[in-house]
């Protein structure tokens, strides 16, 4: 009886192995947070939405997100990239932690002449709000100077979707090359869905952000797909300051 009990508990702690998902063993301070969206329209509103996190930018704090985000979850009325009329307000917050609200104040890049529709909503995949009220005790982040060197390793850092609870995570890549404003990365320990991830701070070693979780890239020279979070070397042209 003893050795039935003890096989039983042997193959349950197995399966529980087996379905806990590999992260790297890199830790950073609480850096990430996930959004909270409330629109007019109740029926559109995202309690929690994908991720994002604060940049330090001169004096400023600001948070980011992926634009993309406004495809996935906008109202019927939302053509451009605009909140107007539609968005009522704009938070991110820890996910363990929802009463340590970071409340926006402005869109900073909105734009009424980019329709969602438009390819440059994944080009410059990137929104830029300004901040009301910060509650958290999340770290903002700086963005790093120096140029990336091929096979150094980086890090995406926050939640998928199906993740309801607990810390942070972290995988990790290896830098292979930029395209455009895009940053091409090998897969080290990846999760095993992307989704939900979208807006999460890719850092160095060092946790300077160099880019934001978007989406995937072709390689020209070899035809295959990597992961290809946005490069925020251009984040000053598209906030216009």
């Amino acid at each position: 009886m003893k050795s039935t009990t003890l096989f039983v508990f042997l193959i349950a702690l197995n399966l529980i192995s087996f379905a806990q998902e590999k992260v790297s063993s890199k830790k950073f301070d609480e850096i990430t947070l996930v959004n909270g969206i409330t629109f007019f329209d109740s029926k559109f509103d995202q309690p929690r939405f994908s991720c994002g996190f604060l940049l330090k930018y001169g004096k400023d704090t600001l948070a980011i997100t992926a634009k993309h985000l406004l495809n996935v979850i906008k109202s019927d009325h939302m053509k451009a990239v605009s909140l107007q009329n539609s968005i009522k307000s704009w938070s991110l917050y820890p996910l363990t932690k929802n009463n340590e609200l970071v409340i926006t104040d402005k869109l900073l890049n909105e734009n009424k002449a980019e329709l969602l529709a438009d390819k440059s909503t994944y080009i410059n995949d990137l929104l830029v709000f300004s901040i009301k009220e910060n509650n958290s005790k999340v770290k903002p982040l700086e963005i790093r100077t120096t140029a990336l060197v091929e096979g150094e390793k980086l890090y995406a850092v926050g939640w998928t979707r199906k993740m309801e609870s607990g810390e942070q995570r972290v995988y990790e890549f290896e830098f292979y090359k930029i395209i455009g404003n895009r940053i091409l990365l090998k897969d080290v320990i990846v999760p095993e869905l992307f989704g939900g991830l979208s807006g999460a701070p890719i850092v160095d070693e060092n946790g300077k952000v160099v880019g934001i979780v978007s989406g995937s890239t072709a390689d020209p020279d070899t035809k295959k797909k990597y992961f290809s979070p946005f490069y925020l070397t251009e984040l000053k042209s598209i906030i216009g300051r």
